[in-house]
């Protein structure tokens, strides 16, 4: 039993280092955002996909190491990953009170870097929706023009065809 303790408490310690790096590349994106940086925002979309296939990753990691080690627990735990609970972990743990509070004090302190975390998607969905609404607006003072020919939105990127130019249209 303490074996597999020790290999939950190194699975979730690595789990809570995968969040607090998380929380580094939302910092990054945010600043990325603010200062129109599209080559840092894809490389931060890049790490957030990388350590979110880690976090799932260690979360069926925990739950395997469970089922290996505690093979009565399948009753008390939903085998589902998706709906996978460290509460009910915790909780049904044949455990000493010393080892699960050890594991509760880890729990703990990745639920408060995923309220961080969850804090910062949200700021950086904002700002993106602000900066969107900026082009939006260029967009409707374009299309709103009475004397030129109207924007019909049905434009497309250049890509380089035209160095002055993110898009173009007919009009």
């Amino acid at each position: 039993m303490k074996k597999a303790a020790d290999i939950i408490q190194t699975l979730l310690n690595e789990k809570l280092a995968c969040y607090q790096e998380l929380h580094l590349v939302l910092k990054a994106e945010k600043k990325a955002i603010g200062t129109i940086d599209l080559g840092m925002i894809w490389e931060t979309t890049r790490a957030k996909k990388d350590l979110v296939g880690k976090i799932e990753t260690l979360r069926n990691n925990i739950l395997v190491t469970c089922q290996n080690h505690f093979p009565g627990m399948d009753k008390e735990m939903d085998k589902e990953p998706n709906s996978f609970s460290l509460n009910h972990l915790v909780h049904a743990l044949p455990l000493t009170n010393k080892r699960k509070s050890d594991i509760r004090q880890i729990k703990r302190t990745i639920d408060k870097e995923k309220d961080i975390v969850a804090h910062f998607i949200k700021s950086n969905q904002t700002q993106v929706k602000k900066h969107l609404s900026v082009v939006d607006n260029i967009m409707d003072l374009i299309g709103n023009n009475v004397v030129q020919t109207r924007y019909t939105g049905k434009g497309m990127v250049t890509q380089g065809k035209k160095s002055n130019c993110l898009f173009m249209a007919q009009v």
